[in-house]
């Protein structure tokens, strides 16, 4: 019977009604979670996969059983590639997964989430996910992601735990211990001869409906069993031998136990089977739950599954083994045969548990299993576990072939935790010297590093062998000498040869990148806007989708559209994409952020970024990054000794562990603010120039050592960058006296229209300086200014007109027109207008 949960069951309707978005269920043992979360589901119009996580589950087990429904339901076609690149390691029905670089885990999510929501284009879904405080952290991980991504109406998420879960986005709902009238109701009414055994169950049970019914079932008073287990088990005792032989395998079967299970484990036909069953369902110790049959609690399964001796338990998991293909690695493991668990794990492609047995039934490629166990823990999101798999992979074997390709997969897991792969790629690309996808890698590692002539080299000889990705290499190096024509030549052809999605998504991501750099924003802008939307269409709006994101925002952010670069990175930052792709976007955030004048908020991205881009794993333009943006910061706010010391420090510290000779973006920016507060007044020999972005700050650079301003200010004029143009035109003002005005005045109007304090402050700060006015002051007479002037000095409307030999009703009328004029409403702000702005 159903009773006392009315409210929360209204609460999951209404959850139901505003889907996308989920409810975690959260109450003790035996409260009656899954009972609410049973009876919402039978009541609603929707395609109901319910999946649950159990002590020690494989990762991502509670999703297993939903998927394969939502497979079942509408076919794998549903997601680019039929699953075979992401669900197919879940899933191995659907073959062998497509190993792809830089995807795995990433896009996995990615597909679960697209199978989620095209599915719940042609029909409502709930997905349950029981029991989550056994969940791993794989687990935890995919539903965060769902949830914070899912924007399709129509897919509700129902989540049970025994405690609070950190879920985003997530409605609570807390089942409360039932009361007195409602344990009257479970027990059958409320007359005087059940009023005592009435009080007596709900002293004992709390409220907890399992308890109230195992109690009422036992029978209360004097009879009541002492234990839990005994509590639990009363029931079983009272079923016939053949009903308590069902449940005894359906408690090894699992959480829940299809009716072909039992009918092949039991050795019943359907009938016999039927009238076996019936007292079981009877006394409601199994539940029919769709095509099988589930526990009432996992408590009662627990509880009949720990009464069963050893020699019956290893029993019946060896014939659940024979009857559950899927669970038979578990069930063969319990039963004690570890060659068949091992055999069995073995075709379910369980490598860790292949690893647990190894030494007991194993065979002769250990280092196989060892790299397949290192590919599954970087998708679980485990990189220092697939790590360490893949090095001791690399330790076992002789043959240079697969080394090099074990190599490779260090490399990728290294570069997730922020190690540079260079020396593994170069030792790869020793042992394998004509594969081409590793010296394309190793081109392309060489690029981020700055060695250009090495990086072309090895990327025309993988070109050679069939490397169409090292297209990218070589149109970006191009770029970086100066031929973007040529270099859009070879970024089209390499998406036209892409071998993969993600190829042709990193070149868009590249080619925006270099014309970025290159001065060129618009088409910058134009190239990252078509990248992303090919990326929402193929499905990998989290991962390159939010890279490209970056690389959209960041044309943005330099042509003044500072609040389209916020609400870019923003919706990028909604994605929850990977940490790297995160980093970037957050790097963009950070640097308008410094621009507006958000300094705590700048301080707040710097914490995050540093460790998304500790190493040198992506290159010295990826590690200087961070770097320069720290700089920025503390430049802003060296208004003082203490301010300038620090920004000097990390300047300091920027020189002394990096060669910037082997940057190409972020050199001169960094020697630009070094030189502005006096640490550097010479570049490193060899520092190439290339584009008008770097030109324009060499000729800053030059400028703040001495050179000249105006150059600097042409430059940034050809270039399109208003911030920096800004800058550039204080300087400028304060080495042309004779012109000052005029550019000091467009230098404010510039921060008036982008929002910019920092810019505001240092036009203002030099005009106070100087004694230059930035408003109108043709809109103030002569006699205004000299009034102005003496107000102040803080005479009054009479000292004033004593002063100027005028009477003081005209004095106070110039003081009125003056405070007009200046849109102040008191002679105090008039005053401050008056020096800030250079009027006197």
């Amino acid at each position: 019977m159903f009773v006392g949960r009315e409210a929360e069951l209204e609460r999951l309707a209404a959850a139901q009604a505003r889907t996308p978005g989920g409810v975690l269920v959260v109450g003790e043992a035996g409260i009656g979670k899954s009972r609410l979360v049973g009876e919402f589901a039978r009541g609603v119009e929707a395609l109901v996969a319910e999946g649950g996580a159990d002590p020690g589950s494989t990762a991502y087990a509670p999703f297993v059983p939903v998927l394969r429904r939502l497979v079942r339901e509408h076919g794998p076609e549903l997601v680019p590639g039929g699953g075979r690149r992401g669900l197919a390691r879940l899933l191995p029905e659907l073959g062998e997964v497509e190993e792809l670089p830089d995807l795995g885990r990433a896009r996995l999510f990615e597909e679960v989430l697209l199978l989620v929501e095209r599915a719940a284009e042609r029909r409502p879904l709930v997905l349950v996910l029981e029991d989550l405080h056994w969940a791993d952290q794989a687990t935890r991980d995919l539903l965060v992601f769902l949830l914070r991504n899912l924007m399709r109406p129509g897919v509700l998420v129902v989540a049970t735990s025994r405690e609070q879960l950190r879920l985003p986005g997530t409605e609570v709902i807390r089942v409360p211990p039932l009361g007195r009238d409602d344990v009257a109701r479970l027990l059958g009414g409320e007359d005087a001869g059940l009023r005592q055994e009435l009080e007596l169950v709900l002293a004992r049970s709390e409220g907890n409906p399992l308890f109230v019914e195992a109690l009422a079932g036992a029978g209360a008073g004097a009879a009541t069993p002492a234990s839990l287990r005994e509590l639990l088990l009363a029931g079983a005792e009272r079923l016939p031998p053949a009903g308590l032989d069902v449940l005894r395998i359906a408690a090894v079967a699992g959480r829940r136990t299809p009716h072909e299970v039992l009918r092949a484990v039991a050795g019943l036909d359907d009938l016999a089977l039927d009238e076996v069953l019936r007292p079981v369902v009877r006394a409601r110790l199994l539940l029919v739950d769709g095509d099988g049959y589930a526990f009432r609690h996992a408590l009662i399964r627990d509880a009949v599954y720990d009464d069963l001796l050893p020699g019956e338990r290893r029993r019946l998991h060896a014939r659940c083994a024979e009857a559950q293909p899927e669970l038979a690695a578990d069930h063969w493991y319990a039963a004690g045969d570890r060659p068949r668990a091992f055999q069995a794990a073995w075709q379910a492609r369980r490598w860790q548990r292949v690893l647990d047995l190894w030494d007991q039934a194993g065979g002769e490629d250990h280092a196989h299993v060892l790299e397949l166990a290192a590919r599954d823990a970087l998708c679980e999101g485990d990189a220092a576990r697939a790590e360490e798999l893949a090095t001791r992979a690399l330790d076992e074997v002789d043959d240079p072939l697969r080394a090099a390709h074990l190599l490779e997969l260090r490399v990728a897991v290294r570069d997730l935790l922020g190690e540079e792969g260079l020396g593994d790629l170069r030792e790869a690309v020793r042992l394998a010297p004509r594969e081409a996808r590793l010296i394309g890698a190793l081109a392309n590692t060489l690029a981020w590093n700055g060695q250009d002539a090495e990086a072309r080299a090895h990327a025309e000889e993988a070109l050679a062998l069939g490397d169409t990705r090292s297209l990218i290499t070589l149109a970006a190096l191009t770029a970086l000498d100066g031929d973007l024509g040529t270099a859009s030549a070879l970024y089209a052809k390499a998406r036209t040869d892409a071998p993969d999605d993600d190829s042709l998504l990193v070149s868009y991501a590249s080619e925006a990148d270099v014309l970025e750099a290159a001065g060129e924003h618009a088409r910058a802008e134009s190239v990252a806007r078509e990248g992303i939307a090919r990326a929402r269409r193929l499905g990998l709006a989290r991962s390159r989708g939010a890279h490209l994101a970056a690389n959209l925002a960041e044309p943005l952010a330099s042509l003044g559209r500072w609040q389209e670069a916020r609400e870019v990175i923003r919706a990028a930052l909604a994605l929850d994409p990977p940490p790297i792709h995160r980093a970037w976007a957050l790097m963009v955030l950070g640097t308008v952020a410094v621009w507006e004048g958000a300094t705590d908020e700048a301080g707040e991205i710097v914490g995050l970024v540093r460790p998304l881009m500790r190493g040198r794993s992506r290159g010295y333009d990826s590690c200087l990054e961070p770097d320069l943006l720290e700089c920025r910061l503390a430049s802003t706010q060296a208004t003082g000794g203490a301010g300038l010391e620090r920004a000097g420090r990390l300047i300091d510290h920027v020189l002394a562990e990096h060669d910037l000779t082997l940057s190409r973006r972020y050199a001169w920016p960094l020697l630009v603010l070094g030189a502005r507060i006096g640490r550097v007044r010479e570049a490193p020999a060899g520092l190439a120039t290339t584009g008008r972005v770097q030109q324009a700050y060499r000729a800053t650079f030059e400028a703040e050592c001495g050179g000249s301003w105006a150059a600097a200010v042409a430059c940034w004029r050809a270039v399109g960058q208003p911030y920096a143009l800004g800058q550039a035109l204080v300087r400028a003002a304060e080495q042309d006296r004779a012109n000052a005005r005029e550019l000091l005045r467009e230098a404010a109007a510039i921060a008036a229209g982008l929002g910019s304090e920092p810019l505001r402050r240092e036009a203002e700060s030099a005009a106070a300086t100087l004694r230059v006015g930035l408003t109108d002051c043709q809109s103030l007479s002569a006699r205004e200014l000299e009034v102005l002037g003496l107000v102040a000095e803080g005479l009054s409307n009479r000292q004033i007109a004593e002063r100027l030999f005028i009477s003081a009703r005209t004095s106070g009328v110039h003081v009125s027109n003056i405070l007009a004029k200046l849109g102040v409403t008191s002679r105090v702000e008039a005053a401050a207008v008056a020096r800030r702005t250079g009027l006197i």
